[in-house]
């Protein structure tokens, strides 16, 4: 069985990684995603290689949490854009998707 739910992504420069986790279970998050990304973007190429940051914490970090609140979800993308991108670059965005455990999210 299938449970709609929805993904908020937030991609954000690592020193603020920590930030952006603490306002996920600050807003009721359960859990969330740790990946590392690189692409370009409108200030300049953000590569993912071992080399490509000379210096620590400006390399890029996605979360993902999902929930089956919306609700939520646009609260903590809400709180992230207000409190955390509006000084700092980052990107959010919010999808739409199924889950197979509800209990979990």
């Amino acid at each position: 069985m299938l449970y709609p739910a929805t993904k908020v992504t937030l991609i954000a420069e690592h020193f603020l990684v920590e930030r952006v986790c603490a306002l996920i279970e600050a807003c009721g998050g359960h859990g969330y995603t740790l990946t590392p990304v690189g692409g370009k973007g409108l200030h300049h190429l953000h590569a993912t290689s071992d080399r490509a940051t000379l210096v620590e914490g400006f390399d890029h970090q996605q979360v993902e949490v999902i929930t089956t609140d919306r609700a939520k979800a646009e609260r903590i993308a809400e709180r992230a854009l207000k409190e955390l991108f509006t000084n700092h670059s980052g990107v959010v965005y919010l999808e739409s998707i199924e889950v197979c455990r509800r209990e979990r999210f």
